[in-house]
C-alpha cells in the first residue's frame, strides 16, 4: 500500500510539473493581447473558483476551516498562490519564459535545505546526488545569461518567486493544510489569489480586463490547467512523498518549459540545454529507484479518497 502510495507521489508531482511548465506559454502569448503578469495572477485564482466549489458541492464537502488550519492555508494562499504566480508570472514582461522557470527552481534547493536545518531530515545520499543533479541541469539552461539576454528586474522577480514558493512548500508539508482535502485547500488558495491580487491591482492600476477573445480563452485554459489541476495534484504529491522530494521532481518543468519555448516561440535548442535536461531526468531516476514509502494520514473530515 505504502509502494503505490509512493508512486502516486511521483505520478502527481509529474504531473503537475508538466503543466506548471507548458502554461508560462499561454500565459506569455496573452500578454500580446492586453494581460500583464497580474491581471494573469487575478484571472487565474478567479475563473477557477466557480469550478472548484462545483466539484466540492458534488462531493458534499463542507467550506468551513477547522480552527488549526486556517493559520498554515492563509500562508499557502498569501505565499504559493499570490506572491509566487504574481512575481513569475511578472518576469515574463521582462526576460524569456524559459530563463524565468529556470531561475524560479531555486527553490529545490531552499526546500531541502530548510527541512534539514529546521525539521532535521536527513538527506541520504542517493537523495543528495540527485538534488546536485538537478542543480546541474538547472544551472545548463542558464544560457541566457552567456548571451547577456537577462533583465535585472526580471531575474530578481523570478528568484523571488522561488523563495516564496519553497515557503509555501514547506508549510504545506509541515503544518496541518495538508490534511485539508486537496480540491478544498485549491478552492481557499484560489480565494485568496484572487482576492489579493484583485485588490492589489486595483490600488496600484495594474488590474486590467480589456483583453481580447484569445487573451480571455489562453486565462480560461491556464486557470483550468493549473488552479484546478496543477495546484491539486502537487498538493497530493507533497502528501504522499514530502516537500523536499516533491521539489526536487518538480524540476521536470523547466524542460517542459524548454521545449515549448522552442516549439512555439522560437527559442534555440543547445547543447547546453539538451545536456541539462539528461542531468534533470537522472535525478527523477535517482529519487524513483530510492525514495522510501511515506506513511500517508488519512484526510481530517473529508472524503476518503486518492
Amino acid at each position: 500500500m505504502q509502494k503505490n502510495n509512493m508512486f502516486k507521489g511521483f505520478l502527481f508531482t509529474a504531473a503537475s510539473a508538466v503543466i506548471f511548465g507548458f502554461t508560462p506559454i499561454l500565459a506569455r502569448i496573452s500578454y500580446d493581447g492586453g494581460a500583464n503578469g497580474l491581471t494573469m495572477t487575478f484571472l487565474r485564482c478567479l475563473l477557477a473558483l466557480p469550478v472548484l466549489y462545483i466539484i466540492l458541492k458534488i462531493k458534499h464537502v463542507p467550506l468551513t476551516i477547522e480552527k488549526k488550519m486556517r493559520t498554515p492555508v492563509s500562508i499557502c494562499g498569501v505565499f504559493g498562490v499570490f506572491a509566487t504566480t504574481a512575481l513569475l508570472y511578472s518576469s515574463y514582461s521582462y526576460i524569456p519564459v524559459g530563463m524565468a522557470t529556470t531561475l524560479h527552481f531555486i527553490y529545490p534547493v531552499l526546500v531541502n535545505t530548510i527541512c534539514v536545518l529546521m525539521f532535521k531530515e536527513k538527506i541520504t545520499v542517493n537523495k543528495a546526488a540527485a538534488l546536485l543533479c538537478g542543480i546541474g541541469g538547472i544551472f545548463l539552461f542558464m544560457d541566457h545569461f552567456l548571451t547577456g539576454r537577462g533583465s535585472r528586474t526580471g531575474i530578481v522577480l523570478s528568484l523571488l518567486s522561488g523563495l516564496f514558493y519553497s515557503i509555501y512548500m514547506v508549510v504545506l508539508d509541515k503544518s496541518t493544510a495538508k490534511e485539508m482535502y486537496f480540491f478544498k485547500l485549491s478552492f481557499y488558495l484560489c480565494l485568496f489569489g484572487a482576492a489579493l491580487s484583485g485588490i492589489y491591482g486595483i490600488l496600484t492600476g495594474r488590474l486590467t480586463l480589456h483583453l481580447t477573445g484569445q487573451a480571455w480563452l489562453f486565462a480560461f485554459i491556464v486557470s483550468m490547467c493549473t488552479s484546478v489541476g496543477a495546484i491539486s495534484l502537487f498538493q497530493l504529491g507533497i502528501r504522499y512523498i514530502g516537500a523536499s522530494t516533491a521539489a526536487i521532481l518538480s524540476t521536470l518543468e523547466p524542460i517542459t518549459s524548454m521545449l515549448l519555448d522552442v516549439l512555439v516561440l522560437g527559442e534555440s535548442m543547445t547543447m547546453r540545454r539538451v545536456l541539462g535536461s539528461l542531468f534533470i531526468l537522472v535525478s527523477v531516476i535517482l529519487i524513483a529507484w530510492t525514495e522510501k514509502p511515506k506513511k500517508i494520514q488519512k484526510y481530517s473530515a473529508e472524503p476518503n479518497t486518492l
